[in-house]
């Protein structure tokens, strides 16, 4: 059964290109033209299997719109991908780790969207997986489900901080009045980092094939 992808974009143009462009590639596609209409449709018994949220959108955007569905119950852990072409800042990379899978900039085509698409539904399956492994193995699930979260949250903010690096540098990219850049995204980091070692330690799982600090 080919996978299910929501595409949420109030440009209806985009909207169109994205569902025709991802059915072509082999995709079960709907379209819905904005954050309302997103959270009306995961209200029914519709349940893709990953959601292509774009950013700026109104008048609801893509941050409140990810910050509702994330707080319903059967929806919260349908993998998100994030697409604008807003600049991201070094405190929106920090909060998107925690929900995201991906992060997408426009202008980008359909084709140009299948891997990031496949790469985060096979990541998710992979942890699920290993998740089953540790319990099956008798590891304490709490622990084990905490490990693959940090897990995920470390591999997501390190391909925004890649981002971030390609497109400044080591500058912060925001306002002169804000001051969260480049140094505290990376204390962020290393306290994940740190957290995931300690677990990871403490229950002596080693079923991660690779370290997050090393992709």
């Amino acid at each position: 059964m080919p996978p299910h992808v929501l595409i949420v974009d109030d440009e209806p143009a985009l909207n169109e290109l994205f569902v025709i462009g991802l059915n072509k590639y082999g995709f079960k596609t709907e379209g819905v033209l904005g954050g309302q209409e997103c959270l009306e449709l995961l209200n029914t018994e519709y349940r893709p299997d990953l959601i292509l949220l774009d950013m700026m959108m109104e008048p609801m955007d893509g941050w409140e719109t990810l910050n509702r569905l994330k707080r319903i119950q059967d929806v919260k852990n349908i993998p998100v991908i994030m697409q604008t072409g807003k600049n991201l800042t070094y405190r929106e990379a920090e909060q998107y780790s925690y929900c995201i899978e991906d992060y997408v900039m426009k202008p980008i085509t359909p084709k140009r969207c299948i891997d990031h698409i496949t790469n985060a539904l096979d990541k998710v399956q992979k942890i699920e997986e290993i998740i089953l492994q540790g319990l099956r193995a008798g590891y304490p699930e709490e622990k084990i489900r905490r490990l693959a979260t940090i897990y995920r949250i470390i591999y997501v903010a390190r391909k925004l901080q890649s981002i971030l690096e390609e497109r400044y540098g080591h500058h912060n990219p925001a306002e002169e009045s804000e001051t969260y850049g480049p140094e505290d995204y990376a204390k962020f980091l290393l306290k994940l980092q740190q957290e995931y070692d300690d677990l990871q330690k403490d229950i002596n799982f080693t079923l991660f094939g690779t370290n997050p600090k090393n992709m």
